[in-house]
């Protein structure tokens, strides 16, 4: 059995300190806004209580995120195999998913504004049968330099596991999409026995 053992670029985790150092800016910002309204009517000492109290809370978020990340980031690793992808991740509790290529209906590639530009990633989203009808993939391969590369390889893959399938391309901004080559001929199907049933009661 071919396995390919993959980690996230190294620009995953810049990703996620920036986006912490975001949101942490944001609270303390939002806690600025807040106290120079209140210290209006208050006085500079209440705006100065409040934005204090939302600088601390930005700071109790920020620093545990930051020394989390790291380990986090560390944790992920994605196995490419012939019949399945395995996605393992954890910090304290290790979570090995697994993803069997026969219950693989749609694979997408996104790559947001700031993957592209800033950190030259992309994510692999993973959808089977008991996710087709929500908007969530079953598992995300997030993080990866060579999402491209990594799409292909797992479409051939599922060329040779299950030899009906055949990937459609969408286009750039919106990934790509596999869908099993042998559903319309089971909708045939179903409506012939449908349109069967149906003669048979009049």
């Amino acid at each position: 059995m071919n396995t390919m053992i993959l980690k996230p670029g190294r620009g995953y985790l810049r990703k996620t300190w920036l986006i912490y150092t975001i949101i942490a800016f944001a609270i303390a910002g939002f806690g600025l806004a807040l106290g120079l309204l209140i210290g209006i009517d208050e006085g500079p000492q209440v705006a100065m209580n409040v934005f204090s109290g939302f600088l601390a809370a930005a700071l109790l978020f920020w620093i545990p995120s930051m020394a989390l990340s790291v380990p986090y980031y560390k944790s992920l690793s994605y196995e490419i195999q012939d019949d399945e992808v395995i996605v393992r991740v954890g910090i304290v509790t290790k979570s090995v998913k697994h993803v069997p290529y026969r219950t693989v209906t749609n694979i997408t590639v996104n790559r947001g504004l700031f993957d592209r530009f800033l950190f030259n990633l992309g994510t692999l989203n993973i959808q089977t049968a008991g996710m087709s009808g929500s908007t969530g993939a079953e598992e995300s391969l997030v993080g990866l330099t060579d999402v491209q590369g990594v799409y292909d390889i797992v479409v051939e893959k599922l060329h040779r596991f299950r030899g009906g399938m055949s990937p459609t391309t969408a286009d750039d901004e919106s990934g790509h999409t596999v869908m099993p080559g042998n559903l319309l001929g089971e909708i045939l199907d179903e409506l012939r026995e449908i349109r069967k049933n149906t003669d048979n009661r009049s």
